[in-house]
């Protein structure tokens, strides 16, 4: 693990992320990457067509962020009815996606749920695949819920860098973490600038780094480094698999050793399209 000075910084400004909301990606590419406004609107990122970087590789990136959806027994997702918009959060807190799960369960004694994790990439595609499915006349949104405590954590850095609480609302929603200069790790392709979706781990790689005390967090809005992905002149960053996804590769590998998907109970989490071994990328 080192530390790179030449990559270009990452920063969420009012104009970024606020010129990036509540527009579409190009057709056969809609990301549900946002979270349930206050005002039930979904942020989304925008693709212009010609990229440096194709934007399929971009998007494999987030194959290690797994998030997780609420479905029924037979793993079709539960969106929530809001009027003519349908609203399938994907969470990307387990413990939070549970206790969504539990309520639901407790107004529908009858229905059988369970938690199904998916790759943020994947994710995406199932999303894309409902909306063709919707019926005239309706939509769906599917926002990206992350933890309370790094969305407040993301505020704290913002605000200290002079953003207004306003400016922070509007432009931060998924926050996606990082170091100035960049934490950098060295990976089949190449070394590449760290992202963290959780402040908690990047602190963790910084208390591993002798120096420290001479980076400077920072945080910017997932829409935000996803356009600076695409922008770039060539493959400079990954992301950093979150906690879940280490501990799904975990559950499932003993799963393959033991318990057959018939013994699961209701209420469990099924299933993913997780790897099988985390990425060939070091341990922090």
């Amino acid at each position: 693990m080192e530390l790179d000075h030449s990559l270009p910084p990452v920063v969420v400004s009012p104009s970024t992320a606020v010129a990036l909301r509540s527009r579409c990606w190009g057709a056969g590419a809609v990301l549900a990457s946002a979270v349930l406004a206050s005002a039930g609107t979904c942020l989304a990122l925008v693709v212009p067509p010609a990229r440096a970087i194709p934007e399929a590789e971009v998007m494999a990136k987030l194959g290690v962020i797994p998030v997780f959806v609420i479905t029924n027994a037979e793993g079709v997702p539960l969106p929530i009815p809001r009027d003519k918009t349908m609203i399938l959060p994907l969470f990307l807190d387990r413990s939070r996606a549970e206790s969504e799960r539990s309520k639901l369960a407790s107004r529908n004694p009858q229905l059988q749920t369970r938690l199904l994790p998916l790759p943020m990439n994947q994710a995406n595609e199932k999303v894309l695949a409902m909306r063709q499915q919707l019926k005239t006349g309706l939509t769906l949104e599917a926002p990206i819920i992350p933890l309370a405590s790094d969305l407040e954590q993301g505020g704290v850095i913002l605000r200290q860098q002079g953003l207004t609480a306003k400016q922070v609302k509007d432009g931060l929603n998924i926050p996606v973490f990082f170091t100035k200069p960049f934490i950098v790790l060295p990976t089949p392709g190449g070394k590449r600038g760290v992202f963290f979706f959780s402040y908690g781990q990047m602190q963790e790689a910084l208390a591993s780094l002798p120096n420290r005390s001479t980076l400077v967090p920072q945080v910017a809005d997932l829409t935000a480094v996803v356009h600076v992905m695409l922008e770039a002149a060539q493959d400079q960053w990954i992301f950093y698999p979150t906690r879940e996804y280490f501990r799904l590769v975990k559950e499932q590998q003993a799963e393959g050793r033991g318990s057959s998907s018939s013994q699961r109970q209701p209420g469990a989490v099924a299933p993913s399209a997780l790897p099988s071994a985390p990425p060939p990328l070091p341990k922090l």
